[in-house]
């Protein structure tokens, strides 16, 4: 729990601080470096500190408008609804952060872990 809270608020002060999209990335990465107990555990923290931090985003940015510009790309990608295409940019920057930290995990053990 302590894990996914340091990801969620790494990336949140990040985000604030610089307007960079890559720190959903960059945060899992080097948490599944350093407290990665394993894989998985690498792949969980950062699915779920980047999704949900990309979902809560993309809602308030929704309902602080920005519904036209919402609406727009959902009919430029065929989904229909805004709440969809919301839905799967969590999706995505979900798995996208998951793979980050299981890469930093199996960079850790490759690199600093002899066999």
């Amino acid at each position: 729990m302590i894990d996914f809270v340091i990801c969620f608020a790494s990336i949140l002060l990040l985000q604030i601080i610089t307007p960079w999209w890559w720190w959903i990335l960059i945060v899992p990465f080097v948490l599944g470096i350093i407290r990665a107990k394993s894989g998985w555990y690498g792949f969980l923290i950062g699915m779920s500190g980047s999704g949900l931090l990309w979902f809560v985003s993309s809602i308030y940015y929704y309902f602080s408008d920005s519904q036209i510009i919402a609406h727009r790309v959902a009919e430029m990608f065929a989904l229909g609804s805004p709440f969809l295409l919301i839905l799967i940019s969590g999706f995505m920057a979900a798995v996208a952060g998951g793979f980050a930290g299981s890469s930093g995990h199996a960079i850790r053990k490759a690199i600093f872990e002899k066999p």
